[in-house]
């Protein structure tokens, strides 16, 4: 027999997939084009907004119909004042939200009020923001995100969701110009994961005038981008005295099955370091060569 708490537990779980439910017809109906009007709380307990616009506008970009019109929508509603008030909200949850639901519309309008948000020092929150602004994209995206990038260091999240949000030509333009020490290899990173061709040339100067951690990390993106004609830059690269250069040489030479550079990889397996010598030996297999 179920206890009462079992019960109510199932109906509560019940009514919150009724409310999903109905919600979902209300976006739907808005991306079909056959109504205009919203009716959205975001407070509605057992309803995360966010994800549910994450699931209808996944995958599509500002200029989509669907985003578009949901967009319209939503500041027809007058929610979207709502979410960027709720952006300053005392409750880390309700920033969280309200940070998810402007990354899956896209509402570039609100970007100045996420940007904000990376620096709390709620990972939850911060991180929320990082996706917010990879989904937005653009310039101003992209730019706060450097911005946290100066402040905080490296950090995944934030190279990832700059590779996301990076305009053409952002990433090659800012790699030439002074940053701060954080910042390039952040970027060459972010190139490498856009498999950017246009940052072959910025990267390639990179490894051969940059600091130490630019040098590994922008080995490593030409590798990703695959850029055959860096392969003699990261010839040159396997000669470097930091074994770590050495090391992300070798394997972005693999990546790219540059058989050209068998008998430089055989040597480096004779090097001082261990990780160099495995970098070799696996950047020899995958050229298919002993």
């Amino acid at each position: 027999m179920m206890s009462p708490a079992t019960g109510a537990s199932v109906i509560r779980r019940a009514q919150d997939g009724v409310r999903r439910s109905a919600l979902r017809r209300q976006f739907h109906a808005v991306v079909s084009d056959k109504s205009d009007a919203l009716s959205v709380d975001l407070d509605q307990p057992g309803v995360d907004v966010g994800a549910i616009l994450e699931e209808i506008t996944k995958g599509l970009d500002s200029g989509n119909l669907a985003v578009q019109r949901l967009a319209a929508a939503l500041r027809n509603s007058g929610a979207a004042d709502t979410l960027i008030e709720r952006l300053a909200a005392e409750s880390p949850s309700q920033r969280i939200r309200s940070a998810r639901v402007i990354g899956a519309l896209r509402l570039y309008d609100a970007v100045p009020w996420v940007a904000e948000l990376l620096a709390s020092s709620d990972r939850g929150v911060s991180d929320a923001a990082a996706r917010a602004l990879g989904k937005t994209g653009g310039r101003n995206s992209a730019s706060a995100l450097v911005l946290a990038i100066q402040r905080r260091g490296l950090s995944r999240r934030l190279v990832a969701e700059l590779a996301r949000a990076a305009p053409d030509m952002f990433l090659e333009v800012a790699m030439g110009e002074p940053q701060r020490p954080a910042v390039r290899p952040a970027l060459a990173m972010a190139a490498g994961l856009r498999r950017r061709r246009t940052a072959i040339n910025p990267l390639i100067a990179l490894v051969l005038h940059g600091s130490q951690r630019e040098r590994v990390i922008s080995c490593r993106a030409l590798g990703w981008i695959g850029a055959g004609t860096a392969v003699p830059v990261l010839m040159g690269a396997l000669r470097d005295r930091d074994w770590k250069t050495r090391m992300s040489a070798a394997k972005a030479l693999g990546a790219l099955r540059a058989y050209s550079a068998k008998d430089e990889l055989r040597h480096l397996q004779s090097d001082r370091h261990r990780h160099v010598r495995m970098a070799a030996l696996h950047a020899l297999r995958r050229l298919k060569v002993r």
